[in-house]
């Protein structure tokens, strides 16, 4: 079957137009099975039922077990596809039959994947007896049916912003909540930034109900690989964790092919992985492609579609209807359809049945989803094929340059922000109305709930009472406090009077303002009128293939630094501490396929954003570290775009996530300064991330700048497409000896991701 891939594999360098795009070949042989047995017997039901089955555990479920009968809180990290829900079902099946009064409660980050693991533990549940009733608990329960579930069900299945939405409904939820044995946090490395800020803070929310209630649930968490998982789990829970890590489950074989789309000029990386798509649906191959925007997957699907003549490619992503999603998953696992297109959205472990190939158009953004992604296919057990199509942003051609990298131990980051103010004090009101707030919540909430409980009883929103600070506000916080840290206002396409789509504010500046293309369905339409105070945008269907790019500008403001050390053995000084950003939609380009068209101005509002920033000065004279005859904005330019490329392997990042500036006159500084800012609302952990690990970041980018050829900065190593002045001036030979200047100057430089801190 291995030489069915590498013929396959043969099959893509032969195709027309095929320039020598693969670069890199990973054969990855099955993995044997390793098995045993928890330290002491399972239950007897439990035993009974896999032996049924037939299943032998894996290594790395036993210890899950293991860990969990020691009283342990778990976080399971091992790669995908490695059986991890059948080890958390074991620990709560094994709770439930133990106890017969406990309950259960699932966390998954979707909606869609919490019904899909749903059945299983129906079937679960019927096997074993439990009489454990499991029902998901979520916006699409019908009403009728939610008292039953709270009166009867010992398992729940929800997702964060359910769990927000139905804390304060507490009373109604009396009877599982003083129950509740064990919380499943799965995908738990998803729950990073602003978004795992908030869920750290609901699961707090959780607990403080059931200390109330007598209950002290625990905590099996499932994630992907990641390089702190004790550190992230004990994040999210407030409590140390056990980590089991040592994954001993089978692996079919499975070749990875890193394709650079750049040594071929006439095509873009989303070209090129459309002609990929088809020709491995033409060669009986049920492809999955994931594209990296809404955009992407509709204009890949197109385009794969037209060159796989008799074969069914569809798009699939967020704004698509639940019935539509529904149906594509069901075309997907039931073999109607030979490629879907889709965003990450079908990145997490939703059944579509086996697949033989996967096609990556551009990296992901983290290596945690390139593998969550790459695992996708050979879940059948037969070989597999990914290809990573690495487009023209400086971390896909660092990839391109350094595959290895791929193939390594996790150097990835989860990072949450607990004391980010907004995400905290939000979180506090929602707390307030749950139950009466004491000092014992300190707890929970940390140092920072004093001086946010004073500032909410400032503006009137909490008060005292017998019991502790009570919500006395209009409204209701939790309906107030979105988790994902997005503003209320949204806007709504719509076309013929038809919604198309609903965008929060700034996406809508960026994609729907006037002239702007959308897509939708494969259809394109173009933005006639934008109103912000209506919240409601008008389009109208287009022919063409045209599509648009936004201009964005943005002014900057450093506050008082809270941190501060020396770098580079004293030659520049690194602080960390609040920053201003405000940022613009100027203008927008319009393509056609790959060629510019035209760019036109646009007058729109400004939107400011409050968050934390990391910013370089130098001690000595610039011109002297950079060198002579070097441009030194420049030098400092593509220094500050290395070091936001790098922040991406360092703390767990997406694109858009971190911004950046470089001057040689900054008012808070009064001379040169370099600033990487949180792209949040308050921070997410990035910045402070990138303080705390200053000196493996700038290691990562000095391997990433040195590795390029370029003599001024090229999409290779320091391009930035979203860059407001246009990528100019940029100095890659000068970035390097800047960003060389930060490090240690005694002896060679260490091996990537072994740096010595500075």
């Amino acid at each position: 079957m291995t030489g069915d891939i590498d013929r396959l594999v043969e099959h893509l360098a032969a195709a027309p137009g095929y320039r020598g795009q693969i670069v890199h070949v990973e054969r990855q042989a099955a993995q044997p099975f390793q098995h045993r047995r928890p330290e002491r017997p399972l239950l007897s039901p439990l035993a009974r039922l896999l032996d049924h089955e037939g299943v032998d555990l894996y290594a790395h479920q036993a210890e899950v077990i293991d860990r969990w009968r020691e009283g342990s809180d778990v976080v399971v990290a091992t790669r995908t596809a490695s059986g991890k829900s059948l080890a958390y079902n074991l620990v709560v099946a094994e709770e439930l039959l133990a106890r017969p009064a406990a309950t259960a409660l699932y966390l998954f980050p979707t909606k869609a994947l919490g019904h899909d693991q749903l059945d299983r533990l129906v079937e679960l549940d019927r096997v074993l007896g439990l009489g454990a009733r499991p029902a998901a608990y979520d916006g699409d329960t019908p009403p009728a049916e939610r008292a039953h579930i709270r009166a009867r069900s010992r398992i729940v299945v929800s997702n964060p912003y359910g769990l927000h939405e139905y804390l304060p409904q507490s009373t109604s939820l009396r009877r599982f909540l003083a129950n509740l044995a064990v919380v499943v946090v799965d995908e738990a490395h998803r729950y990073r930034g602003v978004f795992g800020s908030h869920v750290a803070l609901v699961l707090r929310r959780l607990l403080r109900l059931c200390d109330r209630l007598g209950a002290r649930p625990r905590f099996v968490l499932a994630s992907g690989t990641v390089a702190n998982p004790a550190e992230h789990g004990g994040a999210l829970t407030g409590r140390d964790v056990a980590v089991v890590d040592d994954g001993g489950a089978a692996a079919a074989d499975r070749t990875v092919v890193v394709w650079d789309s750049m040594r071929d000029r006439d095509h873009s990386a989303a070209r090129q992985a459309a002609g990929l798509v088809a020709a491995l649906a033409t060669a009986g191959q049920r492809t999955l492609c994931f594209t990296g925007s809404r955009v992407g997957a509709e204009l890949v699907a197109a385009w794969a579609a037209e060159r796989a003549p008799g074969r069914t490619v569809s798009p699939y992503r967020a704004g698509f209807l639940p019935a539509e999603r529904r149906h594509i998953e069901r075309q997907l696992r039931d073999g109607f359809l030979d490629a879907v297109v889709s965003t990450n959205a079908l990145e997490l472990g939703i059944d579509i049945g086996g697949l033989d190939a996967v096609v990556l158009s551009g990296y992901p953004g983290t290596v945690a989803s390139t593998w969550q992604q790459i695992g996708r296919a050979g879940r059948s057990g037969r070989p597999a094929l990914a290809v990573l199509v690495a487009g023209d942003d400086p971390l896909d051609q660092y990839f391109v340059r350094r595959p290895d990298l791929l193939f390594a131990s996790p150097v990835e980051r989860a990072v949450v922000s607990l004391a980010n103010p907004e995400v905290l004090t939000g979180q506090v009101l929602c707390a307030a109305a749950e139950l009466p707030l004491t000092a014992d919540d300190r707890r929970h909430f940390g140092d920072g709930l004093e001086p946010v409980v004073a500032r909410l009883a400032e503006e009137g929103l909490v008060a005292p009472g017998p019991a502790g600070r009570v919500f006395t506000g209009g409204f209701r916080p939790a309906s107030a406090v979105r988790l994902d840290g997005r503003g209320g206002d949204s806007v709504e396409v719509r076309a013929a009077g038809e919604l198309i789509e609903v965008l929060e504010r700034w996406r809508a500046l960026r994609e729907a303002h006037e002239g702007a293309v959308l897509l939708h369905r494969g259809q394109r339409f173009r933005v006639c009128r934008l109103d912000l105070e209506a919240g409601r945008a008008e389009a109208e269907p287009v022919d063409g293939h045209e599509h648009t790019e936004p201009l964005v500008t943005k002014d900057y403001a450093l506050g008082a630094p809270d941190l501060n050390r020396l770098a580079g053995s004293g030659s520049w000084r690194i602080e960390l501490g609040p920053a201003l950003v405000r940022q613009r939609v100027v203008g927008y380009r319009l393509r056609r396929g790959d060629e510019l068209v035209a760019s036109h101005d646009l007058d729109l509002p400004p939107v400011d954003l409050d968050t934390r920033a990391l910013w370089l000065t130098p001690r000595a004279d610039l011109a002297t570290v950079v060198g002579t005859g070097r441009d030194l904005l420049g030098a400092l330019h593509a220094a500050e775009h290395g070091l936001i490329h790098a922040l991406a392997l360092l703390a767990m990042c997406d694109r858009g996530d971190a911004g950046g500036l470089s001057t040689l006159a900054h008012p808070a500084s009064g001379g040169p300064l370099v600033a990487v800012y949180d792209g949040h609302a308050g921070g997410a952990g990035i910045a402070d991330a990138a303080f705390e690990h200053f000196g493996e970041l700038v290691s990562m980018t000095l391997d990433m700048v040195e590795r390029c050829e370029c003599e001024l900065g090229c999409p290779r190593c320091v391009f930035d497409r979203a860059c407001g002045s246009e990528n100019h001036p940029m100095d890659r030979v000068g970035a390097a000896r800047v960003l060389r200047s930060l490090l240690p100057a005694a002896g060679p430089l260490p091996p990537w991701g072994r740096l010595v801190e500075a």
